[in-house]
């Protein structure tokens, strides 16, 4: 019998979850849940009720599909800082997922679903490249003021999965490649990726490009002016940055579809606003490549909004000159969980515990 393993990744607006059996997929579901359901979903019960009754509902239709079930796998979420790779599923990181204390995402329900479908089946739970992913070099935290240190905020699973990828298609051992990596997705993250660790990178939230929704990096004099103007109270400010910035702000659509559509009818704004976009990515990908001291095996591009013609083309034009451009559109998570939770079963990778022992 093939080793089974189920795969859960809880996101903001769905639910994604997938039986594997080794390589080959079983079944997948993908669950998207609208505005109007999540609208008032402001406490960790109700995120959880939502995401146990869709799984329930999937492993009720697949049932005879489930056994034996050998591993789940679930999507990681704001914890302690982690290395990469998998960890144990127990009740201090459900504790400190419940508590926010690292923070809040609906991803945040993950991890205790999982632990609870575990034990019905009598097997183990893990995470795998959790988001909480913390493998920076030390000179990288220092951030220009003592008290304020940079921390690490990933698209760390489709990333480390991109590698994996790249160095198949280079036909080079993941564990000896150096790579600029690009995420660009609903977020958008460039990192350095030397030998299997990610060890630099932009913040999904307070760095780099701007993105759909977010302003990414902004001149600190006028966000300040922001700040104190008296306009605008501390949660609004908070939406301006993260919800209603970027793309949003300035063609009033995160949908990224109907932009390069705009773009491509001629729409010089649109276009612009996709240019801006790529150029400020090339920016970054120049950036991280100078962590790697120009030394990289190839810069790759992944996530959804590399399916947009215009932001590959306008990025490849700008960093094409540091060598191999490869594009992978698109997110694997699934199929990335997944593979961590064979190479666990294969004993290929070791299940870490949880709280890990950092320096």
């Amino acid at each position: 019998m093939m080793n089974r393993i189920l795969v859960i990744n809880i996101g903001s607006t769905s639910t994604k979850v997938g039986l594997f059996e080794g390589e080959k997929q079983i079944f997948r579901e993908d669950h998207n849940h609208s505005p109007e359901r999540l609208r008032g979903m402001d406490t960790y019960e109700a995120w959880m009720e939502l995401h146990r009754k869709t799984l329930e509902g999937v492993l009720t239709q697949h049932k005879m599909k489930l056994a034996p079930l050998h591993l789940v796998v679930s999507r990681g979420a704001l914890t302690r800082p982690v290395e990469s790779g998998a960890y144990l599923i127990n009740e201090i990181m459900v504790q400190d997922l419940r508590s926010c204390k690292y923070g809040w995402h609906p991803s945040n329900v993950g991890p205790e679903l999982a632990l609870e479908i575990a034990r019905r089946h009598k097997t183990e739970a893990i995470i795998y490249d959790s988001p909480s992913t913390d493998e920076m070099d030390d000179i990288a935290r220092f951030s220009g003021l003592k008290g304020i240190e940079r921390r690490a905020a990933f698209h760390v699973l489709n990333q480390k999965s991109a590698a994996r990828r790249a160095a198949i298609r280079l036909n080079i051992d993941y564990k000896k490649a150096r790579f600029v990596i690009a995420h660009l997705g609903g977020g958008i993250t460039i990192v350095a990726y030397r030998e299997g660790r990610i060890i630099d990178g932009s913040h999904g939230l307070s760095e780099g490009p701007f993105t759909p929704q977010r302003t990414g990096s902004l001149p600190l004099l006028d966000v300040l002016e922001l700040c104190f103007s008296g306009k605008f109270t501390h949660k609004e400010v908070q939406s301006k940055l993260f919800t209603q910035g970027g793309v949003s702000s300035y063609l009033g659509t995160h949908n990224m579809v109907e932009v390069e559509q705009r773009a491509k009818r001629g729409e010089q704004n649109a276009r612009m606003v996709l240019q801006a976009l790529a150029y400020q990515v090339s920016k970054d990908i120049g950036s991280m490549a100078t962590v790697l001291k120009g030394k990289i095996d190839a810069v790759v591009l992944t996530g959804n909004l590399v399916r947009s013609e215009t932001i590959v083309e306008e990025i490849k034009e700008r960093v094409g000159f540091l060598g191999n451009v490869l594009v992978f559109p698109g997110e694997d998570e699934l199929e990335a969980l997944a593979y961590g939770g064979l190479a666990v079963l294969k004993g290929a990778e070791k299940i870490k515990q949880y709280p890990p022992e950092l320096p």
